[in-house]
């Protein structure tokens, strides 16, 4: 009888430490808690269950998703997630069951925990990131452009800056038209910009006046146009500025418009060909350090995580790597001398202890306790 008992408590003890753990089979899944919303029918309440169970699975898979591209840079990233990926739901999916599920007003609540392959998902992304083309660095360009006391919508300057930067390896994105009080007070612009995913926002501030007239009267069929323009480039993350353009150039036409408009171009592609050596000096001075954080759990935690990173202003970039067996390995790339301090700011930014496993000039270790 005692054997007995021992052997039922030994066996009670394994099935209870099996199901506290949260990693899959092989270290390949992550259980994942997700919700869906469906309509509610009445009159097919098993095929509504059943819809109910795939929309939360396929919540579920876009939020492991999601830990991967969310630093991400590289090109069409979210048609990826939706051709290959999300999808695709059932193929990423080990096991799941349903926690709750009930009628919510007009529509049919479900929250699941399912086991979703984080692995395939992870090696699916990166290959497609490998396959695509090189990684840029996502800019955003805005600028306020002013004919005489008018303002310009038609970003003549926005479209210079564009031609001259075309051939780098950016990701330009089109931002807004400024306003005096953006380029006098432009945190707020800037905090949009890295918002949208930008390291950094090309600023531009451009005037264009008429020239007089010859000198003696001389009647001329053209109209000349001189532009000023100033372009400043911000980092999104710590709001300092890595270059700056400034140039002053004129346009002649017969037709006063297309004379201001040729005179903003050429203004605003002379100074943004100044801008182009201490971006990629910029992006370049960046160290990269393998930071790997085990103990990680949960994909929420792992989000939270993502969080700390984008929020320390030091840190350029970050990508996760890998994720499995609960540890998440990321590569950083931050204006930061030593791993050491790197690894001390992230220690103050996350509100948990973490225990320093190794540390290396190129690589950090920590453990959640």
């Amino acid at each position: 009888m005692k054997k007995l008992l021992l052997t039922f408590l030994t066996a009670s003890i394994l099935l209870s430490a099996c199901s506290s753990l949260r990693i899959g089979p092989k270290g390949e899944g992550e259980y994942v808690e997700a919700e869906s919303l469906v309509p509610y029918d009445e009159n097919n309440i098993r095929q509504m269950r059943k819809d109910g169970i795939l929309a939360a699975q396929k919540n579920a898979v876009e939020k492991v998703a999601g830990v991967f591209i969310s630093s991400a840079t590289t090109v069409d990233q979210a048609q990826l997630v939706e051709d290959k990926i999300t999808s695709k739901t059932a193929g990423f999916i080990r096991k799941s069951h349903v926690m709750k599920s009930y009628r919510k007003g007009d529509d049919f609540y479900t929250k699941i925990k399912a086991m979703v392959l984080v692995k395939d998902i992870g090696e699916i992304i990166k290959q497609t990131d490998e396959d695509a083309f090189a990684k840029k660095t996502t800019i955003v360009v805005a600028s306020r452009e002013q004919v005489g006391e008018n303002l310009s919508l038609s970003q003549d300057c926005k479209q210079a800056i564009y031609r001259v930067l075309k051939n780098q390896p950016y990701a330009l994105v089109n931002g807004d038209n400024l306003s005096k009080n953006n380029l006098e007070n432009p945190n707020s612009t800037i905090d949009k910009a890295r918002a949208e995913g930008a390291r950094f926002i090309i600023m531009a501030d451009v005037d264009a006046n008429p020239l007089t007239a010859l000198p003696g009267g001389i009647p001329s069929p053209f109209t000349s146009y001189r532009a000023r323009a100033n372009v400043r480039t911000y980092s999104t993350n710590n709001y300092a500025i890595v270059a700056e353009g400034a140039a002053q150039q004129s346009g002649l036409d017969p037709l006063s418009e297309i004379a201001a408009q040729k005179s903003i171009s050429a203004a605003c592609e002379s100074a943004a060909k100044q801008l182009v050596e201490p971006i990629n000096d910029t992006i370049n001075s960046a160290k990269i350090f393998s930071v790997t954080i085990k103990n990680v759990n949960t994909i929420e935690r792992l989000k939270q995580l993502q969080e700390v990173l984008r929020n320390l202003r030091e840190i350029e970039d970050f990508n996760l790597v890998r994720y499995a067996n609960s540890a998440a390995q990321f590569d950083v790339s931050a204006n930061i001398s030593t791993p050491e301090e790197l690894t001390a700011k992230i220690i103050r930014k996350y509100n948990i202890y973490f225990t320093v496993m190794s540390i290396t000039p190129s690589s950090i270790v920590l453990n959640f306790n």
